[in-house]
């Protein structure tokens, strides 16, 4: 089994496509999306850039990345 995403714009659109899954019985259910960013930067919208975040987020756990910090900066510059 599959699942995809599909944006809508109206909710003619979304009640359409409502009719034409149970129509072909198809199995659905509606998700609201939550923007993750308090300015509701329509970057975090793209799943792409969440997941890059996630992988970002999951090297720095597993000691596959290091955060720069301010000293770190310093010492690596000889600062």
């Amino acid at each position: 089994m599959g699942t995809i995403k599909v944006k809508y714009t109206s909710k003619k659109q979304l009640s359409t496509l409502k009719k034409v899954l149970s129509a072909l019985d198809f199995e659905f259910s509606e998700e609201e999306f939550k923007n993750p960013s308090p300015s509701g930067d329509k970057w975090f919208e793209n799943p792409k850039n969440l997941e890059m975040i996630d992988i970002g987020i999951s090297d720095l756990k597993s000691g596959k990345k290091t955060v720069l910090t301010k000293e770190l900066q310093k010492e690596l510059l000889g600062l």
